[in-house]
């Protein structure tokens, strides 16, 4: 899933409007801190592809971007894993080398371990904590996201570790659309 001309210009709009949100000021000079959730149950190909492709948007977009740490997030088959992984190992498309085993083709095997966001969020409040933009990649239509419910079993908790900042830091990029963890907080209170 490559991102179109359309969806970069989106996601440099919609990455700047986070990152100059009153409610995401930085911290005492601390060095501007991305991270990337990469969601394993779909196909990592693609993954790889629009993770790199938004990198790569990103960088030329702006020059912040050149000296930004960054963080890979491997959410699938019941695990979360993060690595410290620079921007340009991602452009280079050394990211997914050897998480063969978050990954899990037959989604049998993964029946008793689903991805379920409300987890995604908890994790990434307590480790993604400095992160003042986390972009989540989806490899699904925001229809079928939506069908999901989300993938949220809990909305009350889901709701909770998006408060009181994940909601104003969260990108969520689906096939098709993209949404903010603000949009998708109105979604789980509405439910």
């Amino acid at each position: 899933m490559a991102l179109t001309q359309l969806q970069k210009l989106e996601l440099n709009k919609r990455t700047d409007k986070i990152l100059h949100a009153p409610s995401n000021a930085p911290a005492g000079g601390l060095q501007l801190e991305i991270a990337f959730v990469a969601d394993l149950s779909g196909g990592i190909g693609e993954l790889n592809q629009s993770i790199k492709d938004a990198v790569t948007s990103l960088k030329s977009h702006d020059k912040i971007f050149q000296n930004v740490r960054s963080n890979l997030v491997y959410w699938g088959n019941g695990k979360i894993v993060l690595r410290a992984t620079p921007m340009s190992f991602i452009q280079m498309g050394k990211a997914f080398e050897g998480i063969g085993e978050l990954y899990v083709e037959n989604g049998d095997e993964n029946v008793d371990k689903p991805p379920y966001f409300e987890d995604l969020c908890e994790y990434l409040k307590l480790y993604g904590a400095r992160c003042r933009c986390v972009l989540l990649f989806l490899n699904e239509t925001y229809a079928e996201f939506e069908r999901q419910q989300f993938r949220v079993k809990d909305a009350q908790k889901a709701k909770e570790n998006l408060n009181p900042f994940l909601k104003h830091r969260l990108l969520v990029i689906t096939k098709d659309k993209m949404v903010t963890g603000s949009e998708l907080f109105m979604k789980l209170i509405t439910q």
